[in-house]
């Protein structure tokens, strides 16, 4: 396969054993975003909605809600079809509703998103040997950003390409979180504590969104993310960010304030210049720098 990323061609050892210590793992690729399940057991493949959670969840619109069903036992897995709508490739070939086939290391699946928007596809790559893992693990990694483990600002925005018209964000606030003062935590405390303190963010982060493509680390001390909440809301569960952000670093003795600006993004010309919405974030981010710092403004 040519992954159109890295110009690497990785050829289909159709008749290797897989590795005794490697369990069979699926690898979800939804633009520049890779995504990495374990398989054991049954597992459902389709898309997050009404608070449902598949085991193996691919987030863009053009995949049902479930779309498909893997069972593993041991080191072998096979995949039944679901009756959906864009329905799922197999070799080119579409599979026929709950038909079941056994997957072999290197075997793809594709959920097409139509023959206009076919970078928009949702390509699902099976893994049974320690050679392919690892390989897909490295095109991962390549898609986030090293020290914090997050989205970088390209997989972000591809994400967001996918999956603006989800019905969860309806409403939908996009925030620039900035830390306060941060140079004097390297010049202070060294660049070590500097990296722990990015780190300790993009955590808290993560764990505050539902979904983790939700934010990604925009660049230097700055993070940028969606939370799909009504505009009354925003500020409250920023807010609540920020006071995490505020106790976890003190109990670690090197206390932090952030700063944040936030804006409303249906109130933007185009919903998918992300790049100009952030511009618009970041102008509340500079009122709320300007007024003090440690505070949480909106854009007017």
């Amino acid at each position: 396969m040519t992954d159109s990323n890295t110009d690497i061609i990785l050829e289909r050892k159709s008749d290797k054993v897989p590795d005794g210590n490697c369990r069979p793992t699926i690898f979800v690729c939804e633009g520049h975003s890779i995504a990495e399940y374990r398989l054991s057991g049954i597992q459902n493949l389709g898309r997050p909605a009404d608070g449902i959670m598949p085991e193996v969840p691919a987030y863009s619109r053009f995949v049902s809600r479930n779309h498909g069903i893997f069972e593993t036992e041991g080191r072998s897995t096979t995949f039944t079809a679901i009756n959906t709508t864009n329905g799922i490739l197999y070799k080119g070939e579409y599979l026929k509703p709950w038909s079941k086939i056994q997957l072999r290391d290197g075997d793809e699946l594709t959920v097409p998103a139509g023959e206009e928007e076919t970078d928009r596809s949702v390509l699902l790559v099976y893994a049974s040997s320690e050679e392919r893992i690892q390989f897909w693990r490295r095109l991962q990694q390549a898609s986030r950003d090293k020290l914090t483990g997050l989205c970088d600002r390209e997989s972000f925005i591809t994400w967001w390409k996918q999956n603006h018209k989800n019905r969860d964000y309806a409403q939908t606030m996009l925030f620039i979180l900035d830390m306060d003062d941060f140079k004097q935590i390297n010049d202070r405390e060294g660049h070590n504590a500097g990296d722990a303190a990015l780190r300790m963010v993009a955590d808290i982060l993560r764990r505050a969104v539902r979904y983790e493509n939700q934010v990604c680390r925009w660049g230097g001390d700055e993070f940028v993310g969606i939370i799909p909440v009504e505009p009354l809301k925003a500020k409250e569960r920023l807010a609540e960010i920020a006071q995490k952000i505020w106790d976890d670093s003190t109990d670690s003795g090197y206390p932090l304030s952030v700063s944040i600006g936030y804006v409303d993004m249906h109130k933007a010309k185009d919903i998918l210049d992300i790049q100009g919405i952030v511009g618009m974030a970041d102008q509340a981010l500079y009122t709320a720098k300007s007024s003090g710092k440690s505070r949480i403004e909106e854009h007017r």
